[in-house]
């Protein structure tokens, strides 16, 4: 029997039929990661492209010998130890690697087209551009700060390679970057016409930034001319360290051919931002007034200024990629530092520091945004660099505003200080004049109390040494002892009023019934004191007090002397505001054109007037018709509308005699009236109410 072969089970058959329809989706899904790898590796050049980004299709290797080749690089990519970035702007920050960038082109725009690759900082060392064609030719381009820009390169402040495909090529693009300075990879591929419109647009807004500065600086300088203030000199200084920064980091120092280029790159850099900060230490200093207002920080601003110089020398000497992010900290530091002191400041209430704390603000907030933007964590409406320049302008215009605020501040506490300063001057001069015032009625009182009973006592002892009877001689050393007794106690009233400083009501009372009794009551003059109102608690000033007795005892001569009268009252009224004082007696009352021409009555006035008050003089108050003889003598004294030669209607006539003359013996002979104002003081006489006099 022959063996026939044997079927599969259905169920077998089956398990084969689905094992190789899996396969082929496997291969299938491999192949079209495949190409789909290979399409997003390859950035298309259209014919609509004018500017693409590089950052889809690149890849990064960091090398930490960087003394890797070309060969070596391709080879590592192949490898696969290229890293895709994951930032728009790839940063390495500082490194002493050599770091390998690696993408792919394709021409799509169907015709031989020339593209401008683009890296977008003006600080990297040294670049190796490798371009890899797909026919296996290499092109090499060396360029960087520390080289010569070879004349393929496009002549711009930045890196520029130029890239011709033909229609339909592909090519691979290695670069390789080392340098000192911070490695930043933003690659861009423009097509030329659109690259030089984006160029002059980038130009125009770097001349107008410094531009901008450069007419603060002349403006800064013209104002520190106009105004004598040193602080717009340190302002113009600093700008100037601040238009030097700018002016290297943006690649225009190297791009000028100026000399010592290689060294402005690194070390012209921390030059100037050293400077920067030194110059801005001393516009803080200035512009807040430190010394004054906050002297320990002062203190502190000045040792760290100190130690500027030798930090600068050290930043130099050092390692470039280690200390310029120790001078970039620095610069950190003594930013939030001097905002830190403006705000202090402006709550103490300096309002000039406004300004300067906005500009610090607006600043650091730019910083921080371009920062973020940097590390992709925010996105960039514009480039950093024109968004750094605009908060750098926005800055030093907040700290020109700062500078005009607080020269006009300056000015407005000068002119507050000027009239202040008058002000103390005319108040020193009313001293003045209220000493001098003080002087010449101490003067005047010691004249016309001490010196004229002086004369008087000269007089009577004359007079007696010339008496022969003795009844003359012993009435003139009476009246002299009488007068040395009052100059006793005129001397003693000064001295305890000067020594004391001050005297009270009851003293002055108490004084003035002293010189009541002692110059009425020899005459045979009666006398009263009548007060009424509480006597005030303070003490009279010295000076002030003593015019107030001369008052009254200028008062009493006049009535002892030309009154020719019998009794006397005084009265003493006093309100918490004023203090009325009245002498009235009952004599034959003043001729008021003589009364007015008189000096006694003369320096009563000015007395009152010093302390403030009116005088008022009343004579001739006639109010009934009861007479009394005078003789010729005092007749012939008295005004004629008080005496009359006959008496009047009703009087009897056996009791009158030829030669006999009459006056009203309940007439007003004379009322003097001082109202001084409380508290008893010499007022200004330019500022005193002139006292109403009649």
């Amino acid at each position: 029997m022959s063996a026939e072969p044997r079927a599969l089970p259905p169920i077998v058959e089956g398990r084969w039929s689905l094992s190789r329809w899996l396969l082929a989706l496997a291969c299938g899904c491999a192949l079209l990661a495949g190409a789909g790898t290979a399409a997003a590796d390859d950035l298309g050049l259209t014919a609509g492209t004018s500017v693409l980004a590089v950052t889809p299709g690149l890849a990064v290797y960091r090398d930490p010998g960087a003394a890797m080749t070309f060969e070596q690089a391709r080879q590592a990519f192949r490898a696969g130890r290229f890293q895709p970035s994951q930032r728009p702007w790839p940063s390495c920050g500082f490194t002493s690697d050599a770091v390998w960038v690696r993408f792919a082109v394709r021409d799509e725009s169907g015709a031989a087209r020339l593209w401008l690759t683009e890296l977008r900082t003006a600080r990297m060392g040294e670049l190796d551009w490798y371009l890899l064609r797909g026919n296996g030719g290499l092109e090499h381009l060396a360029a960087g700060n520390l080289r010569e820009r070879p004349p393929e390169m496009v002549d711009c402040k930045n890196p520029v390679f130029p890239l011709q495909l033909a229609a339909g090529e592909s090519a691979e693009v290695f670069l390789r970057v080392h340098s000192e300075t911070a490695v930043h990879l933003p690659l861009q591929i423009w097509e030329p016409k659109a690259f030089a419109s984006a160029q002059a647009g980038n130009e125009a807004a770097f001349a107008a930034f410094f531009g901008y500065l450069a007419a603060l600086i002349l403006m800064s300088l013209v104002f520190s001319l106009c105004t004598r203030d040193r602080g717009y000199v340190l302002y113009s200084l600093s700008l100037l360290g601040v238009f030097g920064i700018y002016f290297i980091v943006s690649g225009y120092y190297l791009w000028l051919h100026l000399p010592g280029g290689r060294f402005a790159v690194q070390g012209g850099a921390i030059l100037t931002i050293e400077y920067t900060m030194l110059l801005m230490m001393a516009y803080l200093r200035y512009f807040i007034d430190l010394p004054a207002s906050m002297p320990g920080i002062n203190r502190w601003g000045g040792r760290l200024a100190w130690c500027l110089v030798p930090a600068t020398v050290i930043f130099l000497l050092g390692p470039y990629h280690i200390m310029y992010p120790l001078v970039t900290l620095q610069l950190l530091l003594f930013g939030v530092g001097s905002l830190t002191v403006s705000v202090l400041a402006w709550w103490r209430g300096n309002r000039v520091a406004r300004f300067y704390t906005l500009a610090w603000l607006s600043f650091w907030i730019l910083f921080a945004i371009t920062q973020l933007q940097y590390r992709a964590w925010l996105p960039m409406l514009i480039l950093p660099e024109l968004q750094a320049i605009l908060g750098v302008a926005l800055g030093v215009t907040l700290f020109f505003l700062a500078m005009a605020d607080r020269v006009r501040q300056v000015r407005r506490n000068m002119e507050q200080a000027r009239i202040q300063v008058l002000g103390l001057e005319q108040q020193a001069l009313r001293e003045f004049q209220l000493q001098m015032q003080s002087q010449q009625r101490l003067i005047r009182d010691l004249h016309d109390g001490l010196g004229a009973n002086s004369a008087n006592i000269e007089l009577l002892a004359e007079r007696g040494l010339r008496e022969k009877q003795p009844d003359g001689k012993e009435a003139s050393l009476k009246q002299i002892s009488r007068i040395a007794l009052e100059n006793s106690l005129e001397v003693r009233s000064l001295m305890d009023s000067l020594d004391s400083g001050g005297i009270s009501w009851s003293e002055l009372l108490e004084k003035v019934r002293s010189r009541a009794a002692l110059v009425f009551d020899p005459a045979g003059v009666t006398w009263e004191i009548a007060v009424s109102g509480e006597l005030p608690e303070a003490d009279l000033p010295a000076l002030a007090g003593l015019s107030l007795l001369r008052l009254l005892r200028e008062g009493s001569n006049n009535i002892f002397k030309h009154s020719f009268t019998r009794s006397v009252s005084f009265r003493l009224e006093f309100t918490p505001q004023a203090c009325g004082l009245v002498i009235e007696d009952d004599g034959c009352g003043f001729q008021p054109d003589l009364a007015r021409s008189g000096r006694g009555l003369k320096h009563m006035r000015q007395r009152v007037e010093e302390l403030g008050g009116t005088l008022r003089l009343e004579t001739g108050l006639c109010q009934t018709q009861q007479l009394r003889a005078v003789n010729p003598a005092q007749a012939q004294a008295c005004p004629r509308d008080l005496i009359r030669p006959n008496p009047p209607a009703g009087t009897q006539a056996g009791a009158v005699q030829s030669d006999e003359f009459f006056s009203c013996t309940e007439c007003v002979g004379t009322r003097l009236t001082f109202d001084i104002p409380l508290p008893l003081r010499f007022h200004d006489p330019s500022a005193a109410p002139a006292g109403a006099t009649t």
